[in-house]
């Protein structure tokens, strides 16, 4: 056997065995890729825990409190012409708000950003959302008269949450 003879076997087999290296290559990237994009959901699913659960508590008391000066009874009782009026008048409740608006309104925005998960969002606090926003879009609605991006992404993930948890945005 001569070495050209020998040199074309080592082709022939040489070739087979590249791609199997570059098969397993490939399972070892998607493998790879699979394990970064868990990482990541876990990532994301404990900073929404904790970001939920650090302002819960101040959210849920900063709600309770507008509500109450606003005589609304729960997050299913109608906002009136009244209840803007007294926002607009009152710089102290106004601010409170405010303060609760943007509390909504940073989740949506990380949410937005891939920083938190809207899955747990809802699961957490879904509802909460939708009917405040429901509740206060008049409020929202006259802020943005000078301020027209104002909560835009805390409407957009209303709109989401609405769609996931009620099929459509008819009960928005």
């Amino acid at each position: 056997m001569t070495l050209d003879i020998l040199s074309n076997y080592a082709d022939i087999f040489a070739i087979p065995l590249a791609l199997i290296g570059i098969i397993l290559v490939v399972r070892q990237l998607k493998l790879a890729l699979i394990v970064s994009e868990r990482d990541h959901q876990r990532s994301q699913n404990e900073m929404t825990l904790n970001a939920y659960n650090s302002v819960r508590g101040e959210l849920r008391d900063t709600i309770r409190s507008v509500r109450l000066q606003l005589n609304l009874e729960d997050m299913f009782a109608p906002f009136t012409d009244e209840n803007l009026e007294q926002i607009k008048k009152n710089k102290a409740l106004r601010y409170e708000v405010a303060k609760m608006l943007g509390f909504l309104n940073k989740f949506a925005v990380g949410i937005k950003h891939d920083v938190f998960n809207i899955d747990m969002i809802n699961d957490l606090a879904g509802k909460l959302f939708i009917h405040t926003y429901k509740q206060f879009k008049p409020y929202i609605y006259w802020v943005r008269e000078d301020y027209q991006d104002f909560y835009i992404e805390y409407e957009k993930l209303v709109k989401e949450l609405t769609i996931m948890r009620y099929g459509d945005l008819d009960s928005l």
